[in-house]
C-alpha cells in the first residue's frame, strides 16, 4: 500500500510593516500607531505575496499596524477572508515605557532598565508586563489557531516580540534568548506543524523582496 501523506498545518507568520516615527527609535508596545509610507508599500507587497496562497483563515493582532495588513490579505483571497483580530497577539505591554526611545528609558528609568537586563523573562515593566506574562497570552492563542485549522493554511500578522516568542517556544529555546531571532519589518516566518505537534520552521525573517 502507498504511504499515507503526513499532513501539516502551514502558518505564514508575518511581522507588521514599518510604522510611523521609526526613525526616532521609539518603542510602541500597545500604542496604536499607523504605518509609514514605506510600511504602506510593504503592506501591498505582503498582500500580493499571500494572494498566491489559498488560505483557511487570517488572524492578526488587533492593533492597526497589524490589522491593516490582515485586512489587505483577506481582500486578496477568493472568496474573501475576514480576518480575526486577537488582542492576545499584541506586542509587549511596555507600560510607562510606551512611546519612549532607549535613550529616554535609560535616562528616566536606569534602575528598572538594569533590572530588566538582569532578568529579561521575569521583569515586569511598571504598568506593563514581563516577557513571561506575554508568552502566557501569546502561546495559547497561537495553539488555538493551529487547533482550529488542522491541515489548513493560515496567515497570522503580529509583532516582532510576538513572533520571537512563538519561534523560541517552537524551537525549545528560553525566552531570554529571543533577541537572537531577528524580525525585520514585514518579514515572513513559514512554519509547518505536523499532526504529532512537531514544528518545522521553513523560513525565518524573510522579507518579500528577498524572494522575488
Amino acid at each position: 500500500m502507498p504511504a499515507t501523506k503526513f499532513k501539516y498545518t502551514r502558518i505564514f507568520l508575518w511581522r507588521h510593516p514599518e510604522v510611523q516615527g521609526v526613525d526616532d527609535g521609539r518603542f510602541w508596545g500597545h500604542t496604536d500607531v499607523g504605518l509609514s509610507r514605506q510600511g504602506k508599500q510593504q503592506l501591498k507587497a505582503v498582500a500580493k505575496h499571500m494572494s498566491r496562497e489559498k488560505l483557511t483563515a487570517v488572524y492578526s493582532s488587533d492593533l492597526i499596524r497589524a490589522r491593516l495588513v490582515a485586512e489587505a490579505v483577506g481582500r486578496k483571497q477568493s472568496p474573501r477572508r475576514k480576518p480575526e483580530p486577537l488582542p492576545a497577539l499584541r506586542e509587549l505591554n511596555l507600560g510607562v515605557w510606551e512611546g519612549l526611545t532607549y535613550h529616554e528609558i535609560a535616562e528616566r528609568y536606569p534602575v528598572e532598565l538594569q533590572a530588566r537586563q538582569d532578568d529579561l523573562t521575569g521583569f515586569r515593566i511598571h504598568a506593563g508586563e514581563s516577557l513571561g506574562e506575554m508568552a502566557e497570552r501569546v502561546m495559547p492563542a497561537f495553539q488555538e489557531i493551529v487547533a482550529a485549522n488542522q491541515g489548513g493554511t493560515v496567515c497570522v500578522v503580529a509583532h516582532a516580540g510576538v513572533n520571537r516568542i512563538i519561534l523560541a517556544r517552537l524551537l525549545g529555546a528560553p525566552l531570554d534568548r529571543i533577541f537572537r531571532l531577528e524580525q525585520q519589518y514585514a518579514c515572513l516566518n513559514l512554519i509547518d506543524i505536523y499532526q504529532d505537534g512537531t514544528p518545522v520552521i521553513k523560513r525565518l525573517n524573510q522579507t518579500v523582496h528577498d524572494e522575488e
